[in-house]
């Protein structure tokens, strides 16, 4: 068996969406003959709620080692909680110990936290290991959030993030639009694999459920997950519709988990929104994040679940598979460029509203999206789930996703 090493920070018992990645390629490597070891962090010293259900359906086909970190309870005192710094020097000189001692054919370093990417040059420089790098989000943004941490942020990206890629062996990305942005930046990486892999889907994740019913007479719909600054303008057109089905329909909409922020420092988002479209009687916003079994039961106890996607193309909705497979109702609200936009029109989905950035807010498209949006909740008794052997859908489950990471490490390693 080929050994490979994932530089994973986020790791069961977190269900932030990097951790999630993770345990579904860990599920499955040794399928296809790796022996991997994850390099991550105590519980402790993450931020985010722990899950022990995520530990439990990650498996035990791999290793674990833990490595120190800076205590988020001090360093937040200077400013500093990003995880990627926190674990920054323990991680690099654990991955480059182990990597001298027991020679892995890879170091695979999935981001965020973004960071860590930094130190994969150097470790292969000591090391002669060849990395790949897995951007689950973009690091290098077009447009900058305010304040000076953000904006020094973006400095230290655009100036790594070269360094990083350049040097890598591969690159695989959870869509095109992510490839394509680094190809813009960086057009020397053209000739090494460039590999778009969107988020697998573990079936077998929905078989223990039990959803969390509510006994009303409202129709609940119901958005799990973080709502990002460029997800904002989606949400008021999908709440601005809501005033125009309030008058036909007893709508309940509730958003839980908004918030990327640890736990206990979570604040509400949407508090302007829901006050300016005057629907604080029907929408309800629960900032704190939920662990992935109580996101899952929220979800599949609603009347009609939301995807919700963000004015970017490259955006692939980490939920997206788990929806599709769960059986349930959903209505996705997408930008009509993205991966879920094209996936869903493969599949015919028809519970569906694509938008662009220029119309999303005016008023014909916030009527039509009212419209479908209504047709859906009409049809949900009617729902007919996607068959789980649709060719479509199983090019993108937990197993396909592996051997796609699979096959191009290895097709490296054997040049």
């Amino acid at each position: 068996m080929s050994l490979l090493f994932i530089a994973a920070p986020h790791f069961p018992p977190s269900a932030m969406p990097p951790s999630q990645r993770v345990r579904l390629l860990v599920k499955h490597l040794y399928k296809f003959d790796w022996q991997t070891i994850v390099f991550t962090t105590d519980q402790y010293y993450r931020e985010e709620l722990a899950d022990p259900w995520m530990v439990e359906i990650a498996g035990d086909k791999f290793e674990k080692i833990e490595v120190g970190c800076l205590d988020q309870r001090k360093t937040r005192k200077w400013g500093i909680g990003d995880l990627g710094l926190r674990i920054f020097w323990p991680l690099y000189r654990s991955l480059k110990k182990e990597a001298k001692k027991r020679k892995p054919a890879f170091i695979l370093y999935p981001v965020p936290p973004w960071y860590i990417m930094v130190m994969a040059p150097f470790i292969k420089r000591s090391t002669g290991i060849p990395y790949a790098i897995d951007f689950i989000d973009p690091w290098v943004h077009s447009s900058v959030k305010k304040g000076f941490k953000a904006k020094m942020s973006q400095w230290i990206a655009r100036r790594c993030e070269g360094f990083a890629v350049k040097n890598s062996s591969a690159v695989f990305a959870v869509s095109e639009g992510i490839l394509n942005d680094l190809v813009t930046r960086y057009p020397a990486i053209r000739r090494m694999p460039l590999v778009a892999v969107p988020y697998g889907v573990e079936s077998s994740d929905f078989l223990s459920i039990n959803p969390s019913k509510v006994s009303h007479k409202n129709i609940m719909i119901r958005y799990t997950g973080a709502i990002s600054e460029a997800m904002m303008p989606v949400v008021n057109a999908l709440l601005k519709a809501a005033v125009l089905l309030r008058q036909e329909m007893n709508l309940r909409f509730e958003f839980t988990g908004t918030s990327y922020a640890g736990a206990g420092m979570s604040k509400c988002s949407l508090t302007d929104i829901i006050r300016e479209n005057n629907l604080r009687d029907i929408v309800q916003e629960q900032s704190a994040r939920v662990g992935y079994r109580e996101a899952l039961e929220l979800s599949l106890g609603a009347d009609m679940q939301l995807l919700i996607g963000d004015t970017t193309p490259y955006y692939a909705a980490s939920k997206l598979m788990g929806m599709v497979a769960s059986g349930r109702p959903f209505f996705a609200i997408v930008h009509n460029n993205s991966f879920p936009a094209s996936f869903l029109r493969d599949l015919k989905y028809e519970f569906i509203f694509e938008f662009d950035n220029q119309s999303i807010l005016t008023e014909g498209a916030i009527v039509e999206l009212a419209k479908k949006l209504s047709y859906a909740i009409s049809k949900r008794g009617s729902f007919r789930p996607v068959d789980p052997n649709d060719p479509v859908l199983q090019k993108y489950t937990a197993y396909a996703m592996t051997k796609t990471f699979s096959d191009t490490l290895k097709s490296i390693s054997n040049e």
